[in-house]
């Protein structure tokens, strides 16, 4: 008879002990690869929507029409209530009120630069809190979809009976003279989470772009490229298919704001507090997108290089 030969204890316990480990090295090697791939995917998006917004930019000789204001238009705080802005978002980016604006040629300048050498001529507003079990936050600025969104000409802020006069903008803060700037005589250093910018702040706009440095005052306008502003490009000769959305540990598109933000570099000072109506540029630019966490590509790549080491 052939005797049969089975496992001992010992046996067992060395084939469970090399099993544990593959499996803990595994865990090891595939831990952040959620943040990795989101990251990934957030400069691939991020990129794409600037190539093409200059794109259409090239062709059409204007920018896409009724971006995202992500300031309540009535007040210095977040679009769609306290939540609907997630707390990255509101602490990258702030409000400005144009109504307040005491040079008196100041807004009409700046309209005129907004209609006729960007070619927008219509934002969008959010006026109330979003219930985003009933209103998806992407759609949330569009008046089809949400009761309490807002269509307005841009030359209707700050001006007129409807008396809609924030727009989002990025802080800005002279670190060089320790002092919060503003623009037109108004502050353009106050955050959505209603604090006051600092120096961080002014290192915060030079991280999104090198062409912002921390000695000067910026006017900065930071407007989201939402599904309506896609929409608007379906009938040009060059049209923007959809609108990317960004997703992280920190920002939920089911519950928070998501799209990009695209930035607009209005005017800056060689020092002084103050934007004034002489510093506005003539012709200002796009100066790139960020995620809704203020962060540029350049961080996106280095997060996703971050997650795979």
């Amino acid at each position: 008879m052939i005797k049969q030969k089975g496992f001992t204890l010992l046996e067992l316990l060395v084939v469970i002990t090399l099993l544990a480990i593959l499996a803990v090295g595994g865990l090891v090697a595939y831990d952040g690869v959620g943040e990795n791939a989101e990251a990934a995917a957030g400069a691939y998006n991020i990129t794409a929507l600037d190539r093409s917004v200059r794109q259409y930019r090239a062709v059409t000789n204007a920018y896409p029409d009724q971006w995202d204001n992500l300031s309540d238009p009535q007040a210095a705080a977040p679009a769609g209530g306290s939540n609907f802005l997630a707390a990255e978002t509101q602490s990258a980016f702030g409000s400005w009120e144009i109504g307040a604006v005491v040079e008196s040629d100041f807004v009409p300048t700046f309209l005129s630069i907004v209609e006729n050498v960007w070619g927008m001529e219509e934002v969008q507003h959010i006026t109330a809190p979003v219930n985003v079990a009933n209103i998806a936050p992407g759609k949330a600025h569009n008046e089809g979809t949400n009761p309490d969104a807002l269509e307005t000409e841009f030359a209707d802020i700050g001006a007129g009976a409807l008396q809609y006069s924030f727009i989002s903008i990025v802080p800005s803060f002279n670190v060089d003279d320790n002092l919060p700037c503003t623009a037109g005589g108004e502050s353009v250093g106050n955050l959505l989470n209603g604090a006051v910018a600092d120096a961080d702040a002014g290192l915060r706009l030079n991280a999104m772009n090198d062409a912002m440095g921390t000695g000067r005052c910026h006017l900065v306008i930071a407007l989201g490229f939402g599904g309506d502003a896609a929409s608007s490009t379906s009938r040009a000769s060059v049209s923007i298919p959809a609108a990317a959305t960004y997703t992280s540990p920190n920002i939920n598109p089911s519950q928070n704001y998501g799209r990009f933000i695209g930035l607009f570099h209005v005017g800056r000072t060689d020092g002084a507090q103050n934007v004034g109506t002489a510093d506005l540029f003539p012709r200002p630019r796009l100066i790139g997108f960020v995620t809704p966490e203020g962060q540029p590509v350049d961080v996106l790549v280095q997060n996703t290089r971050s997650a795979e080491q």
